[in-house]
């Protein structure tokens, strides 16, 4: 098959190109307009990486529930050594994050760094909406899965990581973005290559439109959350949710 026969190119493109034209629109420009102002200061920056490496861990969680549907059903080879190399490199980069708290002695350990305010996982927040919600895709096949995060989050996540180094310059704090990069642009590339090969009917292709669209909009509270704590500002996340009774 040539990559114009494949039956999701076009699907793939499509998705890349809408959230191309949302990823400089983020609740993350504030923060990077502070950092061309003056900067973040010491606490800024442990808020900022100390709620990243929050968000990284989560994906333990998130891609435990979505390795488990790749056990029961009948994927291609190379789609689950795809998903395992991800999966390694988000352990990288919450290990990145961690480091970078231990040696600017921001904690002392990395058991205190789970109890600290600025890395604690708290479940009323956008952040663990966020990762719930990546986690109930779990129902889904690994391809709406994939198209959904690989497609949607990862390529806004990409854009501000490269504006929000450009901004910090020369500085250490940079490094422990651009470290990331190439990872980034894997992780988009497989998400790419997996919509292209493997997303062959309509209804498969409406529910990547679908899942990609709800994981860019919880990415999107996520990011707005991250945004007002690392600049001091009061969180709106509470406000613009409602409770939700659970009855088990």
């Amino acid at each position: 098959m040539t990559a114009r026969d494949l039956p999701g190119k076009a699907l793939a493109a499509e998705l890349i190109e809408s959230s191309r034209g949302e990823s400089r629109a983020t609740p993350m420009e504030a923060v990077i307009a502070r950092l061309a102002d003056g900067g973040i200061g010491e606490d800024g920056a442990h808020r900022l990486i100390g709620r990243l490496w929050t968000l990284e861990r989560m994906f333990y969680y998130v891609y435990g529930g979505w390795g488990q549907g790749l056990e029961m059903n009948d994927f291609p080879p190379s789609v689950k050594y795809l998903f395992a190399r991800q999966i390694v490199d988000e352990s990288t980069h919450e290990m990145i994050y961690l480091d970078m708290m231990l040696r600017k002695g921001w904690i002392a350990t990395q058991k205190e760094a789970f109890h600290h305010p600025n890395g604690k996982f708290t479940i009323d927040s956008a952040l663990a909406f966020y990762a719930f919600s990546l986690r109930n895709l779990a129902t889904y096949p690994h391809i709406v899965r994939i198209a959904a995060l690989n497609l949607g989050p990862k390529i806004i996540e990409l854009a501000w990581m490269e504006a929000l180094a450009q901004a910090l310059g020369e500085d250490e704090l940079s490094a422990v973005f651009s470290s990331q990069f190439v990872e980034n642009r894997s992780h988009i590339s497989m998400g790419r290559r997996i919509v292209e090969e493997n997303v062959a009917t309509p209804f498969n292709a409406d529910l990547c439109r679908w899942a990609c669209g709800i994981a860019k909009r919880d990415y999107g509270m996520f990011l707005q959350e991250i945004s007002d704590f690392v600049l001091g500002r009061k969180s709106t996340f509470e406000a613009t949710t409602a409770p939700v009774r659970v009855n088990d």
